[in-house]
Formats: C-alpha cells, sequence, structure tokens
C-alpha cells in the first residue's frame, strides 16, 4: 500500500504536469495563429506602404513641378482677388441683413396690400350691388318723374276745370243775387284773380264795386266755392254746414230778398244746416228755427231763446 500510494502520489504529479503542458501547447498554437496572422497583416501593410510611398513620391514629384510653375505675381493677384472676394462677402452679408430686413417689410406690405385687395373685392361687390340698387333707383326716380309730371299735368287740368267750375258757379250764384243790367260777368283766371266785366265788356277791380255790390260778391264767391267743394263729396257724408255772419251789411231790400232765394237755393243743394246770424227781419221771417239772444240792460246779462218756424214768423209780424 504504501508503494502504491507514493507511486498514485508520482502519477498525480505527472498527470497535472501534462495538463500543464497541454495548456501551454494550446496557448503556443494560439500565439503560431496570431503569430500568423500579423505577418498577413503586415505584408498587407507593407503593399499598402508601398503603393503610398508611390504616390507620395508622385505627389512629391507634381508638388515638385507645380512649384516650378508657380507664378509669384499671378499668386499675389490671387491673394488680392480673395482678400477682395472676402470684403465683398462681408459687404454682402450686409446687404442681406438689409434686404433681409427689407424682404420682410416687403411681406408686411404684401399682407397688408393682400387685404386691401380683400376690401376693395368686398367693395368691388357692395359697389356692383349699390349699382344695381341705383339702376333701380334710377328706373324709380324715372317713373317718379313721370308720375309727377302726369300729377302735375293732372292737378293744372283738374286747377282748371276747378276754376271754370267756380266761375260758372259764380256767375251763376252772383246773377242770383245781384242780376241786373250793369254787369255782364264774371271772369276767374289760374291764379283766382277776379275781374268784374260790364255790360260795355270793359273790365273792372272788384275793389271798384260799391259796399253793397262788393258784399254781394263775397257772397257770391263764398257759396260759389261751398257749391265747388260740395261736389268733391260723394254722398257718404252729410255736406257741412253754411254759416253767414251778418250777410245784409250794405244791401238794400232787394238784395236780401236775392239772398233768401240764394240761401234757399243752397238747401235745394243738399246743404241741411244753414246758419245765418242777422238783425233783418225778412231773413228772420225766412227762417226754419230761430234762435234769438238778448241782453238785459240791467244786469248786462245776455238770454238765449229758441222758436220753431211759427212763432219765428209771428214774432216778425208782431215785430
Amino acid at each position: 500500500m504504501g508503494e502504491l500510494n507514493a507511486e498514485s502520489s508520482s502519477l498525480r504529479t505527472a498527470i497535472e504536469r501534462v495538463e500543464s503542458l497541454a495548456e501551454l501547447l494550446d496557448e503556443i498554437a494560439d500565439v503560431e495563429a496570431d503569430i500568423e496572422s500579423v505577418r498577413e497583416q503586415r505584408a498587407s501593410i507593407a503593399e499598402t506602404s508601398d503603393i503610398r510611398r508611390e504616390q507620395l513620391a508622385e505627389k512629391r514629384e507634381r508638388r515638385d513641378e507645380l512649384a516650378d510653375d508657380i507664378d509669384e505675381n499671378a499668386l499675389d493677384t490671387a491673394r488680392k482677388q480673395k482678400e477682395k472676394a472676402e470684403e465683398y462677402l462681408e459687404q454682402v452679408d450686409e446687404k442681406l441683413a438689409t434686404l433681409r430686413e427689407r424682404r420682410d417689410d416687403l411681406q408686411g406690405d404684401i399682407g397688408a396690400v393682400e387685404r386691401e385687395i380683400a376690401e376693395l373685392e368686398e367693395l368691388r361687390e357692395r359697389r356692383e350691388e349699390l349699382a344695381d340698387t341705383v339702376a333701380r333707383l334710377d328706373s324709380l326716380y324715372e317713373e317718379a318723374e313721370r308720375l309727377q309730371d302726369t300729377y302735375g299735368d293732372l292737378r293744372a287740368e283738374l286747377r282748371q276745370q276747378n276754376v271754370r267750375k267756380l266761375e260758372r258757379m259764380l256767375n251763376e250764384t252772383f246773377e242770383l243775387v245781384y242780376g241786373n243790367d250793369a254787369y255782364s260777368h264774371i271772369e276767374l283766371d289760374g291764379g283766382y284773380e277776379l275781374t268784374v266785366y260790364q255790360k260795355d265788356g270793359e273790365p273792372l277791380d272788384p275793389e271798384q264795386l260799391s259796399g253793397g255790390e262788393r258784399a254781394v260778391f263775397n257772397l257770391s264767391l263764398r257759396c260759389a266755392i261751398y257749391r265747388l267743394l260740395a261736389e268733391g263729396i260723394d254722398g257718404s257724408a252729410p255736406m257741412p254746414p253754411l254759416i253767414l255772419d251778418e250777410p245784409t251789411v250794405f244791401l238794400d231790400s232787394g238784395h236780401v230778398s236775392k239772398l233768401v232765394e240764394l240761401i234757399e237755393s243752397m238747401t235745394e243743394l243738399g246743404v241741411s244746416q244753414i246758419l245765418v246770424v242777422s238783425h233783418d227781419d225778412e231773413l228772420v221771417s225766412a227762417a226754419d228755427e230761430l234762435v234769438t239772444v238778448s241782453k238785459n240792460p240791467t244786469t248786462n246779462r245776455s238770454s238765449v231763446e229758441r222758436m220753431d218756424a211759427a212763432d219765428a214768423a209771428a214774432l216778425a209780424a208782431f215785430s
């Protein structure tokens, strides 16, 4: 056992050495492979170096050739041109900055112009709309002018018709109230100016008439105007009342009788209410109803008394 143990120990030692040698052999193999790779790289590098040496030699030769060909004057000119170019570039930079500012301003102006163009488009559309409106208004204005002219012509025609009617009615009324041999007729022009013509054809201004004649003339004119206005009432409304205040002033008894006939003719015309304020007994007796106003001289107070036609006639007879 002792010998075997010693041999076993010896064998273990030998095995360890063999394993150590095997590891060394593996490392040697790896190192040899690396050496081979390095040799290949070195060969490749050597080839590349040769190529580069050749290229470098060629470039050196080219450099020497270019050095021989270089003109110092041309080089100075090139340097000056370079300096000028650099100065120009500096100026260009400044110019570019100015142009950029100008461009920004122009872009702002362009925006403003575009807005103005848009506004002008809107104004153009508005102008077209207004032009259409103006055209319609022109048409309406022309039509209005035609209507105005037509209305003016119609008004002038109606005025002339009214003048003729008023002249006719005035002559009828004047003839009824005043009828005598002194005056032939009354003429009324477009301005409603009155002229009285005598039997011999001599014109006479109404102011040249006597007081009684002017009173008759005024009554005739008032009644004629009333008749003319009454013709415009279509019958749906009552005719307005006719009021005569002291119509007998400056009238003699014959003209008072004519005045009574005038009032009766106005009643026949359709005037339902005629108010006459008068102190004349003939007018009082012709009234349908009498309203008497008297004043007490002692108390100075007024009183009103109303009577029918019969009482009015009796009062007139008694007076």
